[in-house]
């Protein structure tokens, strides 16, 4: 390709990895020749000069999820795929140093950590030559943590319309939750900033005979307001209250997170919080960015988008 272009190699590896400053009649020889050509990069020769394989592991947790980390682990395959990076989707397992050995056997070039990693476990990957990211910034504290947000935006939603007794509704299934208690948290350091009561907290499964049981014993004739962890536990409780004589939104707040078609399908439809993947997807680009040794686009300039958006339905 160097010869049919009239240039160096070293030119061509310039222009291909897009480095360096090159002229622009020398970039448009180059990327013409290899149309030419019908020139691929080689997976095998970037890794043996990387010493990395070109594969990218999303680590998510073993948890019940919704559409917005589906959204993003496709967002982030869409973002990979203009590195020239193949996606291995990797769920958690139990014990996390089988989950660290099951990535660092892809030999990954870089690894986004969806809240799985801890400390030791990222340290332990940038060592072995892994990029993890998102990067850590000094401003990735427990209080500017996503899910804490949540857990403190869904308390103003609850108490919007008047007082009332606040609850955390826990998914009670067989698989882990990551993201339940540091919601719970934030609902709880909102409350207190704010002289509330401790929210209390319940596990609600996905029928009906337990979400009743679980809904009566924190219903004692009072307005409660109900912050769910996401929007199939805000619907089995509105069935819940359905079956108790509950009414919504008088004696029965509910909130849930996601924003799924099915919540705005039920009626009355679900207040619900939707996450908005702009400002991590931000991150997660100028990171893979600087994977080519170019500087990335400092997070949150391309896209000031709100992280959080409330869907007000007639729950709350």
């Amino acid at each position: 390709m160097a010869k049919r272009a009239g240039v160096s190699r070293a030119t061509v590896s310039h222009v291909m990895n897009g480095r360096g400053r090159i002229p622009e009649e020398t970039r448009q020889r180059v990327l013409t020749a290899a149309f030419e050509l019908q020139y691929t990069p080689s997976p095998a020769g970037r890794a043996l000069v990387r010493g990395r394989s070109d594969i990218l592991v999303i680590v998510v947790p073993h948890t019940t999820f919704g559409r917005n980390l589906q959204d993003l682990v496709d967002d982030i395959t869409a973002q990979a795929d203009t590195h020239g990076l193949s996606v291995v989707v990797r769920f958690a397992g139990s014990d996390p140093e089988e989950t660290l050995a099951a990535v660092q056997h892809f030999r990954p070039v870089a690894v986004v950590d969806f809240g799985v990693l801890g400390a030791a476990h990222r340290d332990s990957l940038e060592a072995s030559g892994a990029v993890v990211i998102p990067r850590l910034r000094p401003d990735d504290t427990l209080e500017n943590n996503a899910n804490f947000i949540i857990g403190e935006l869904m308390v103003q939603e609850l108490l919007r319309n008047g007082p009332r007794r606040l609850v955390f509704a826990a998914l009670l299934d067989e698989r882990s939750d990551p993201f339940g208690p540091v919601r719970y948290e934030g609902m709880k350091h909102w409350a207190q900033a704010h002289g509330l009561p401790t929210p209390r907290r319940m596990e609600v499964p996905l029928h009906l005979a337990g979400a009743k049981t679980a809904l009566q014993a924190e219903s004692a004739g009072e307005p409660i307001g109900v912050a769910c962890y996401n929007d199939a536990v805000a619907l089995a409780v509105l069935a819940a209250g359905r079956d108790l004589g509950l009414t919504v939104p008088g004696m029965l707040s509910i909130m849930g997170v996601d924003a799924t078609a099915e919540g705005q399908l039920a009626s009355p439809r679900l207040t619900t919080l939707k996450a908005n993947n702009g400002p991590v997807m931000a991150r997660i680009a100028a990171d893979l960015t600087s994977l080519d040794g170019r500087p990335g686009t400092p997070p949150g300039t391309p896209e000031e988008t709100q992280p959080f958006t409330v869907i007000r339905g007639e729950t709350t």
